[in-house]
């Protein structure tokens, strides 16, 4: 763990291992602590990077940080040159750190060697869950953010996924800061799903030419599984039983199918020619 400035940010990042680089992007009510078992599992191969994203656990983002997606690929593009990487980034995101991974990539496809997308949304289409929908009113998601205890939050988080244990959850508990909440709650109120038009008509472009797999909880009840089916790559793989932490439920299966992938990603991109899009 080391703290890395990024503009007006102090990054707390996660590194482990060499070689060439995997990004984990985690997701809410995550940190980077989250991918611990990923990191483990890969960084004998790999350069193993998590950061808390900004305004997640130990991150210390100013309270007008900029969530657009414009800004939040910039941070990431930003974060991986503070660490002299400039492509060939094998990226692994989930949750929201996969709307902030895919603006990244959408706007810089040729830094991208492989693509592992787990149990997130880029579509304007997209409805919010419930807790979500609360989050994204004003007081009353400052008031459900602040009222919120343990007890409330073990509850949604074991209706969403039985199989997490108290623990994990108890450790993502503990990230949950006054300013934490508070961030979480600018986050999405950002993040309408109206600012993806522009930018998911670009996502197959984007999945079917850089190697990309999705992975999927089949009981996800805050990201039903259809959605697995909408990222244009037939690599989709939906692990039962499992909600919405694939990475934490069954992590052998994932971590074994990150690294098969970026194995053959390896193959495919010596292969593939052409420019991609970038994103305006």
């Amino acid at each position: 763990m080391k703290m890395v400035q990024v503009n007006d940010t102090l990054v707390n990042l996660n590194t482990q291992g060499a070689g060439e680089p995997v990004l984990f992007l985690h997701g809410v009510p995550d940190t980077a602590d989250v991918w611990q078992q990923a990191m483990h599992a890969l960084s004998g191969q790999f350069l193993c990077l998590a950061p808390d994203l900004p305004g997640f656990g130990q991150t210390k983002a100013p309270r007008n940080f900029d969530y657009s997606l414009d800004n939040l690929a910039k941070f990431v593009d930003d974060l991986l040159l503070t660490q002299g990487i400039n492509s060939g980034v094998n990226l692994v995101i989930h949750d929201i750190g996969g709307i902030v991974g895919l603006a990244w990539a959408l706007k810089h496809p040729d830094k991208v060697k492989s693509l592992t997308i787990m149990d997130t949304v880029f579509f304007s289409d997209y409805k919010w869950h419930a807790m979500a929908k609360t989050w994204r009113k004003p007081v009353m998601g400052e008031l459900t953010m602040l009222l919120m205890r343990f007890k409330q939050f073990h509850g949604a988080m074991k209706a969403a996924t039985p199989s997490l244990s108290t623990s994990q959850i108890k450790a993502n508990y503990q990230h949950l800061t006054l300013r934490n909440r508070l961030m979480i709650l600018r986050f999405y109120r950002a993040l309408d799903p109206e600012v993806f038009k522009g930018w998911q008509e670009k996502l197959p472009l984007l999945t079917q030419k850089v190697p990309t797999q999705v992975i999927w909880g089949n009981e996800d009840r805050f990201l039903p599984v259809p959605l697995a089916s909408r990222f244009a790559t037939e690599k989709v793989h939906v692990i039962e039983p499992c909600g919405h932490w694939p990475m934490l439920e069954h992590p052998e299966k994932v971590h074994k199918l990150i690294i098969e992938h970026i194995a053959q990603g390896v193959d495919a991109s010596e292969q593939m020619s052409g420019q991609l899009p970038h994103c305006p």
